[in-house]
């Protein structure tokens, strides 16, 4: 007989579907989780959701498709968290948890006897990313963020590990995809330790629309049919992302007004003034200038900027 799907404490026999709350980690805080125990056996995929609080249009698409699956469809199991950051949600904030007071996505791998954030983020690598064979983490423009829709495909791994996680990156409907070089975040670390991962971002400004809410689901099933969880015909996108290979990320190094000169999907020049920090009475803190041609997929779009807050995102 098949096995009982067994996360955070809650607990689905073969053909069930639990809904409740689990864990996070030791920081007290209980965030909403939804277990399908398929009828058939199968891969296990976890979907994670709202580690930023204020991104919206993934944690929906979470919340939805846990109301819709049913055991009946699935072949294997699903998990699903939504959202994993309840109390920013609840708070509408963007990055930090305030419980832990701190980026979660910022301390994976994590530490059993680290701080508060980090024992978080070891617990969920424990009790999740190892314990499953795919994982799909949800993302967002956050309220001050600007971005069309791409992916973060894991660059550190088993070759295997990279080859799933690419592979089903491509299915997705993606203006563009970045192949990362970094070694921390959630879906690096899973990645780096065995699990293929995925990080995928629609939506922007702290907004969500019915549109963009579908077309996450409709990624999300898509990829579903592709590991064997839904029947079906995989669907490949009308037009393939274009892969990034060379990236900068550019951050903030004085607090001030953020005065870009570009736009989102703007093509640059290697020395183009790309924005300005200004203090309150305008004069000029920091320039931003970019070291490469690329193209602009990240945008900060608020006036009020901090010292190491991300300002633009551009590659090629």
């Amino acid at each position: 007989m098949k096995n009982e799907m067994t996360y955070g404490g809650l607990r689905a026999a073969c053909g069930e579907k639990i809904q409740g709350f689990v864990p996070l980690g030791p920081s007290g805080e209980q965030i909403p989780a939804t277990l399908i125990n398929g009828i058939g056996e199968g891969k296990i995929i976890l979907i994670s959701s709202g580690i930023h609080g204020s991104e919206y249009p993934g944690i929906l698409a979470a919340m939805e498709l846990a109301r819709e699956l049913t055991p009946e469809q699935i072949q294997g199991g699903l998990v699903l968290l939504h959202p994993v950051n309840t109390a920013a949600f609840y708070q509408r904030l963007s990055y930090i948890n305030p419980v832990v007071d701190a980026n979660l996505n910022r301390f994976y791998p994590g530490s059993p006897d680290g701080s508060l954030a980090e024992q978080v983020a070891w617990y969920m690598g424990e009790e999740y990313h190892k314990r499953v064979d795919f994982v799909l983490d949800l993302h967002g423009g956050d309220i001050h963020e600007h971005l069309l829709p791409y992916v973060y495909v894991p660059g550190i791994g088993e070759p295997e590990v990279l080859r799933a996680s690419m592979e089903a990156a491509l299915l997705l409907n993606a203006n563009y995809l970045v192949q990362s070089t970094a070694a921390t975040g959630f879906y690096n670390s899973c990645a780096i330790q065995g699990t293929p991962a995925l990080l995928i971002e629609r939506g922007s400004r702290g907004l969500w629309s019915r549109e963009e809410v579908d077309a996450y689901k409709a990624d999300v099933r898509n990829l579903l049919v592709h590991f064997g969880l839904l029947e079906g015909t995989v669907r490949y996108p009308a037009q393939k992302a274009h892969v990034l290979t060379r990236v900068a990320y550019l951050d903030a190094n004085a607090s001030g007004c953020w005065l870009p000169d570009v736009a989102l999907d703007d093509r640059v020049k290697q020395g183009q003034r790309l924005g300005v920090i200004t203090d309150f009475f305008g004069h000029i803190l920091e320039e931003i200038r970019a070291d490469f041609d690329g193209i602009i997929v990240y945008l900060a779009v608020s006036l009020g900027i901090q010292k190491g807050d991300p300002l633009i995102t551009y590659g090629i």
